[in-house]
């Protein structure tokens, strides 16, 4: 009788025994697969992201194109060119017209499209301007101009301005609208630092990319299921 119930307690530890086992195997069998699923979407993320934001896409212009690109890219090229203000002046410069003369593109490559010009103040704040005396390489990418903007600066001051420009033909225009000054104030000098190439999102790209089927996105980029929204503020 007794050897009956030492084996009855040693099925009932063991049959214990086994499923406890089992529970651990499944609950790391489900750990293992989510990890490898996220795994798997960081991987994919990493990988779309890399393609539309590290390169202009195979062709570089194919948002103009009427066929699928080859590759999507949503980078354009975009240029800083930073000038100094320096108020020699022994008085403060209190919101006055400046007009100064900005060579963009000298060797008419294409690179400064009117609409895209902006200016901005060491605070990253931007500086209302207006374009005269614009002379084009082409259509309207412009070679050089007259900037006419408003700034105040007090005396003795060295002020560092931006000039941001690119060739995104969907860049809106800015919509001031500033006098050309009679006269031009004085005591200051510009110096004006050559151009720095950057990169920044198209505009036009992200309106291609809008016009593309999902599965034109697909063949560019892998079958990864995604969904992309592009919206126009």
């Amino acid at each position: 009788m007794s050897s009956q119930i030492d084996l009855a307690i040693a099925v009932g530890l063991f049959l214990t025994f086994v499923g406890l086992i089992i529970v651990y195997i499944t609950s790391y069998m489900m750990n293992y697969s989510g990890l490898i699923s996220i795994s798997e979407l960081r991987t994919a993320a990493y990988n779309i992201f890399k393609t539309f934001f590290t390169s202009k896409g195979v062709p570089s212009s194919w948002e103009t194109n009427s066929y699928t690109p080859i590759k999507i890219g949503l980078i354009t090229d975009m240029y800083r060119m930073p000038i100094m203000i320096n108020n020699t002046n022994g008085t403060n410069f209190n919101n006055i017209t400046m007009n100064i003369s900005i060579n963009f593109d000298t060797s008419c490559e294409n690179t400064a499209w009117n609409d895209t010009i902006r200016m901005y103040d060491e605070d990253n704040q931007q500086i209302p301007l207006q374009l005269y005396n614009s002379t084009f390489c082409s259509e309207q990418y412009i070679n050089k101009s007259d900037i006419v903007f408003n700034t105040s600066i007090v005396m003795d001051q060295n002020k560092i301005l931006h000039i941001y420009f690119s060739n995104d033909e969907n860049v809106t225009g800015s919509a001031y609208v500033m006098p050309f000054p009679n006269m031009n104030a004085t005591n200051y000098t510009v110096i004006k630092y050559p151009k720095l190439k950057l990169t920044t999102i198209s505009v036009a790209k992200l309106k291609a990319l809008k016009n593309l089927s999902y599965d034109e996105v697909v063949r560019t980029i892998g079958n990864y299921k995604f969904y992309v929204e592009v919206s126009e503020t």
